[in-house]
């Protein structure tokens, strides 16, 4: 018995200090970083044949950025297309077929290193692509993967996605480590839209809501992450754009401004008000879906970040004609961003379903299958807003003589 007891616990122990029998050393991995899909204008081979009509055509162009961990020491940034030549931190390369999934593996006949996506920041999509709405068969695999975070950033790029990744990185080593920097500056401006990540994307197209993704727009290697990409409830597809100032409108009705600055004329003088928080309240009344009534208020709150001529900011006069013109600058590019959702997108991403859902049930409940497509009753809503803005501080520089 003694004897029995004893080789049991030799066999545990033995168990115990086994390895993974799938374990890849982490100097064999290929660390993807981001990660860019466009499509083909037609199917290069015969992969496919027979498709049906409304089947998709084309063959998705799918680009990894690999880090090379080797170089990022003391890089100062460059690019390579096919190698890391010359110390580049980074390489990027380009595959295409049919399935993610299939492109994913394939890479793995081009890169000593087979494709590894647990640190991929960013997946940046063409324009094209969500407008001929494969947004869910691109994403699907990114989804369904056990490496991938549901944390990963979601882009839309006015060009094609692949530039994106060759943009020029500035003060940053790697283009994905550069763009990853600027969606961490919404304190500083609302002219672009909180990160949208992976997750928000896939729940958005499994409940069938419109959404919207910020917007990257790419000239000469240069980027900007400004505005944002509309997508429809009904074919999920890229329906338009927002500019920088319908962004800020629609930032101030969802309540995400963290920071931004309003620019207004008063008195001849360019005022700018740098807007520190703003908190929207939405109240729904509706009586039966032909009569639906909602009213938004945004209470915010901010300081004079620059003022040119004579004006004395002590006077209370003074401070609350700058409220006034501050509240209706708010008022117009809020009202302009509602307009063009109602009028022209005829989306509902400012929500308003929701609040309609939560405070009338059962009226929700008769028009939640022509919401924003179909009869479309957001379009026909009526909406009513109102804007408070108060000043917290003036700064140091009360008065300037001219």
């Amino acid at each position: 018995m003694a004897k029995l007891m004893k080789l049991s616990g030799i066999l545990c122990i033995l168990l115990s200090v086994t390895g993974c029998w799938d374990r890849v050393e982490i100097e064999e991995r290929g660390f993807v970083i981001g990660a860019a899909i466009d499509t083909t204008e037609e199917n290069p081979d015969d992969s496919f044949e027979n498709l049906p009509n409304n089947a998709r055509k084309e063959n998705y162009k799918l680009t990894y950025q690999y880090v090379v961990p080797a170089s990022i020491q003391g890089s100062g940034g460059g690019q390579s297309e096919g190698g890391s030549a010359g110390g580049s931190p980074f390489f990027n390369v380009s595959s295409e077929g049919k399935t993610i999934f299939q492109i994913t593996r394939q890479l793995s006949t081009q890169v000593g290193r087979s494709p590894y996506l647990q640190h991929v920041k960013i997946i940046v999509l063409s324009e094209e692509l969500s407008k001929q709405g494969y947004l869910y068969d691109a994403l699907d695999f990114f989804v369904r993967d056990h490496e991938m975070r549901r944390v990963a950033k979601v882009m839309v790029t006015n060009g094609k996605a692949i530039d994106a990744l060759q943009v020029d990185p500035k003060n940053e080593p790697m283009p994905i480590m550069f763009l990853e920097s600027i969606t961490q500056n919404t304190v500083k401006t609302a002219k672009m839209l909180p990160p949208t990540n992976l997750g928000d994307v896939h729940e958005n197209l499994l409940i069938g809501t419109s959404f919207v993704i910020p917007r990257l727009v790419v000239d000469n290697k240069n980027a900007a992450i400004s505005g944002a990409a509309v997508f429809d409830s009904q074919d999920q597809k890229l329906v338009g754009t927002l500019n920088d100032k319908e962004t800020i409108g629609l930032n101030f009705i969802l309540g995400d401004i963290e920071g931004g600055v309003l620019e207004f004329l008063m008195k001849d003088q360019y005022f700018a008000v740098e807007v520190k928080q703003a908190k929207t309240k939405i109240v729904t009344n509706a009586l039966d879906k032909n009569q639906m009534k909602f009213s938004i208020e945004i209470n915010s709150e901010g300081n004079i970040g620059e003022s040119y001529g004579n004006l004395n900011l002590l006077e209370p006069k003074v401070l609350a004609e700058i409220e006034k013109k501050a509240e209706q600058e708010i008022e117009l590019i809020v009202n302009q961003v509602i307009e063009k959702l109602q009028k022209e997108y005829k989306v509902d991403v400012i929500r308003l379903g929701e609040h309609l859902k939560q405070d009338h049930y059962q009226v929700w409940e008769s028009v939640k299958d022509d919401w924003d497509k179909g009869e479309n009753y957001f379009s026909n809503s009526v909406i009513d807003l109102k804007v408070n803005f108060t000043l917290r501080e003036i700064g140091s520089s009360v008065e300037t003589v001219q």
